[in-house]
């Protein structure tokens, strides 16, 4: 008699039990969430290293950076070798995210930190590092931030002040809800993704943009018709532009929006 059937059988069971306990787990994920604030000066530089989750970045009129870590995992155990490592002085923040090995392919391979991180408006963020999961920088004004992510989604929302994104794979979306014009510059780059980028009506920047093996489509250019592929522009936006703003996706498409008040 052929043993193949019963292995068939005991493959499937266990297959069907791993399921039902990762699922029965994933119900109702551990949590654990740390805050703590550090005063630093106006010009302080920030950095975050993450692996799974988001990092969520608010600036605002503060004089401290604040910090709130959220660990998640199915068990007790690998929560609790989620460890977050903040190293802070007057001057600087720097934060690292350590995950416990993978010991096979069965073993519990759970576990996010989500970050939400609040800044002086003129923070220098130096490097902003997340494998999977969102990355968000909102509101600088006159600081910096440069920011890489590998799979997922970021964006800088309100930003005025310089910002350097970079995404392998995912999606990047640049929006302002209104407009100031100052000396900033603004790169959004994406290897495998879509690039959008949402402008006011009375915004005034020098846009390049190049999508290598997309198409563009620029709202403010009423030239441009749907059906038209275009895959670089280099143009002039508003009246004294002190803005440069420019977008490259290497594998996807990119989209300028213009919003009207």
């Amino acid at each position: 008699m052929s043993k193949r059937p019963a292995f068939l059988a005991i493959a499937i069971a266990a297959t069907m039990a791993l399921f039902f306990f990762r699922t029965l787990f994933a119900i109702e994920p551990l949590e654990e969430s740390v805050e703590q604030k550090y005063d630093v000066g106006a010009n302080a530089t920030l950095s975050v290293a993450n692996t799974d989750g988001s990092i969520r970045i608010y600036a605002a009129e503060t004089p401290q950076i604040s910090v709130q870590a959220i660990k998640k995992a199915y068990t007790s155990e690998r929560l609790r070798k989620i460890v977050v490592d903040v190293k802070a002085t007057q001057n600087s923040v720097a934060i690292t995210t350590s995950f416990p090995p993978r010991k096979n392919v069965i073993s519990d391979r759970s576990g996010t930190v989500d970050y939400i991180i609040v800044v002086p408006l003129t923070t220098r963020m130096t490097q902003l590092e997340l494998v999977n999961g969102e990355l968000l920088v909102e509101g600088l004004r006159g600081g910096s931030a440069t920011a890489h992510l590998v799979n997922g989604w970021m964006c800088g929302h309100n930003c005025f002040g310089d910002l350097n994104l970079n995404l392998e794979t995912g999606r990047i979306d640049l929006a302002y809800d209104w407009w100031e014009n100052d000396t900033f510059a603004i790169k959004a780059s994406s290897t495998r993704g879509n690039v959008r980028a949402i402008l006011p009506s009375d915004a005034a920047v020098t846009l390049n943009a190049a999508a290598l093996e997309g198409r563009i489509s620029n709202g403010f250019d009423p030239k441009v018709r749907d059906g038209d592929v275009v895959h670089s522009i280099s143009t002039v936006i508003g009246a004294d532009a002190e803005t440069t703003i420019s977008l490259e996706a290497r594998r996807g498409n990119i989209r300028i929006d213009k919003m009207n008040y």
